[in-house]
């Protein structure tokens, strides 16, 4: 099962009927949690226009341009809100915590998808291939490089497991479950609104 199917199976027990799927992109998440929760609303939003509109060309059914530190939801109006591969582009994370903690309804989940600083020994081999090897092949093929770096610093620069979990918790979001995946390079987590 890939990591994207985990993250919507994360939520099957809450039956949520109102799920906000943020950073949307072109709606792979968004797509699969149309399938696996048929009678749900789901809303996609996202900050860039023309992925929307891949989004819903693909098939996503509502999707909404926004930004996810400032959303234009009402108080605890979802019952879920997942996240994949997004959190770490946040300018403010907290206030983003903040943002998320504020439209859940109590008890509400938010499901995360994130690339975690990777685990001793493995920091070595990571660090080599993301800073240095893709870079180099990514410039040499297309000419993105530099995107390639920014992943890099990106995914280095964000907090390790332990200090995510003390972020979610100052948020209001206590850890229900959490999954290392890829040795230890991506990471599931699932908090409930406290």
């Amino acid at each position: 099962m890939g990591w994207r199917k985990k993250l919507v199976a994360s939520l099957t027990r809450q039956s949520p009927k109102k799920i906000l799927d943020l950073a949307c992109g072109s709606g792979d998440v968004s797509l699969l949690l149309q399938k696996e929760f048929p009678s749900a609303e789901v809303i996609a939003l996202d900050f860039c226009r023309p992925l929307l509109d891949q989004a819903k060309a693909r098939g996503v059914k509502q999707t909404v341009e926004g930004d996810a530190l400032n959303l234009s939801f009402p108080d605890q109006s979802m019952d879920a809100v997942t996240l994949a591969f997004g959190l770490r582009n946040f300018a403010d994370r907290p206030k983003g915590l903040s943002e998320i903690h504020r439209v859940l309804q109590p008890g509400g989940v938010f499901a995360l998808l994130e690339f975690s600083p990777p685990p001793f020994p493995w920091k070595f081999f990571w660090n080599f291939y993301l800073f240095h090897f893709m870079p180099w092949v990514a410039q040499l093929l297309n000419r993105q490089g530099d995107s390639f770096r920014y992943l890099a610093r990106s995914i280095s620069q964000f907090p390790t497991p332990s200090d995510l979990y003390h972020e979610l918790h100052e948020a209001g979001l206590k850890l229900l479950f959490t999954r290392s995946m890829s040795l230890g390079l991506v990471r599931l987590t699932v908090t409930r609104k406290i």
